[in-house]
């Protein structure tokens, strides 16, 4: 597959549509597609149930967006990319390893590694795309080298 994985922040420069963002999208080659990860859908679904600022209205126009944009061009996780993740994390262990008795998710988050991001480059990793992200990931992009990223925002 040849194409970029849209993080969240991404998916909002799409919609609101950010010169740069759309600037870079009309530049892609013919043969590039845009896909998002199942996980960003939710995270951006998640995000306009839980805002208490966002109107019913505004939540009708980006449910319209995500129909028309992303659901056609979303990726599901599959069996396959549960490997692609449980790699992540190992060599997040290996490279961060935690104290003895530390739940995984608390080392995570004091490492600065929010779990969606692992499964959103884990989808990346598995399908070779690039991912598009403003988000920093350092942690991540520590131990997976195999990942472009790039940042249109």
């Amino acid at each position: 597959m040849k194409g970029y994985l849209l993080d969240t922040n991404h998916v909002n420069a799409w919609e609101n549509e950010t010169p740069s963002f759309v600037h870079r999208l009309e530049q892609i080659p013919l043969d590039s597609k845009i896909f998002v990860c199942a996980i960003t859908v939710g995270e951006l679904e998640g995000g306009h149930r839980i805002t208490k600022t966002t109107n019913q209205t505004r939540r009708d126009e980006f449910t319209a967006f995500v129909v028309k944009h992303l659901h056609p061009n979303t990726i599901p996780l599959t069996l396959a990319t549960r490997t692609y993740y449980a790699e992540i994390l190992a060599r997040i262990w290996d490279k961060h390893r935690p104290p003895p008795g530390r739940r995984t998710e608390r080392h995570l988050v004091e490492l600065g590694v929010d779990v969606n991001d692992v499964w959103t480059v884990a989808v990346a990793w598995e399908h070779n795309l690039t991912l598009l992200t403003s988000d920093a990931m350092t942690v991540i992009r520590g131990v997976v080298p195999e990942v472009a990223y790039e940042n249109w925002c």
